[in-house]
């Protein structure tokens, strides 16, 4: 009998670049699949630093990553979930969904065909947006997504989201807080993955270097990202 194998898949990007939405899609069309949400690793309130009077989520000092370490390695070891964490990201509400699961189903179908996955492969999505800047982390992936967007659409998708479950409450973002916190913030922890740190150019060579593959349209159909990314499982798997 073949040993099981799983793969982890991390699915990163900026705030609002459908990471989520493209995890929950993997998740329904993969077999034996489930998430680890990098937003699940938040530290406490009282941890989260403070940036001229605003609380700062969007940095890496706001994630535990020692935690987050601890579970990948955990999921790769005995292909489950830790218990020890407190999972209240799936609480978010993504709103209507831009491919349904009959869309998605069918894209499945297109690029896998009926049974191309074997019955004892797993897959663990690991979706967050500070995944690639975690040189442990980035090295515990098999395969490795990066969304992209342009600033206005993410600008525009962050301020329509009501807001975000936290821990200890519900988090609002205040006013300005994309243009001021946000991006800055993703531009800083992100910008060496990309040639002359422009985030809408290619690849740098150590992104190339880790299989981190971003699709070469920026800001394509929640469709095609789903063909794109089942097209690389295919040839990883």
């Amino acid at each position: 009998m073949t040993e099981s194998k799983i793969f982890l898949i991390g699915v990163s990007g900026p705030s609002s670049s459908g990471k989520s939405t493209l995890a929950r899609l993997l998740r329904h069309v993969l077999p034996n699949s489930f998430i680890l949400h990098e937003d699940d690793f938040y530290k406490p309130e009282t941890e989260i630093p403070v940036v001229n009077g605003i609380e700062d989520w969007d940095c890496p000092e706001a994630i535990d990553f020692i935690a987050l370490r601890a579970a990948i390695d955990y999921i790769k070891k005995n292909r489950k979930l830790p218990d020890n964490v407190h999972y209240k990201e799936d609480q978010n509400s993504l709103g209507t969904p831009p491919v349904s699961n009959e869309e998605a189903d069918e894209i499945k179908k297109q690029v896998l065909g009926e049974n191309s996955v074997a019955e004892n492969t797993e897959f663990c999505i690991v979706d967050g947006f500070l995944m690639f800047n975690d040189d442990v982390i980035t090295k515990q992936l098999d395969i490795k997504f990066l969304l992209r967007a342009p600033y206005e659409s993410l600008k525009k998708r962050r301020e329509a989201r009501s807001g975000y479950a936290t821990i200890e409450g519900f988090w609002v973002d205040p006013p300005g807080y994309f243009e001021n916190i946000v991006w800055p913030g993703y531009v800083k922890a992100h910008k060496h993955l990309f040639v002359g740190e422009d985030l809408e150019g290619p690849l740098a060579p150590y992104a190339i270097q880790q299989d981190i593959r971003t699709a070469s349209a920026i800001d394509s159909h929640m469709k095609d990202m789903l063909k794109w990314a089942l097209e690389v499982v295919a040839e990883k798997v």
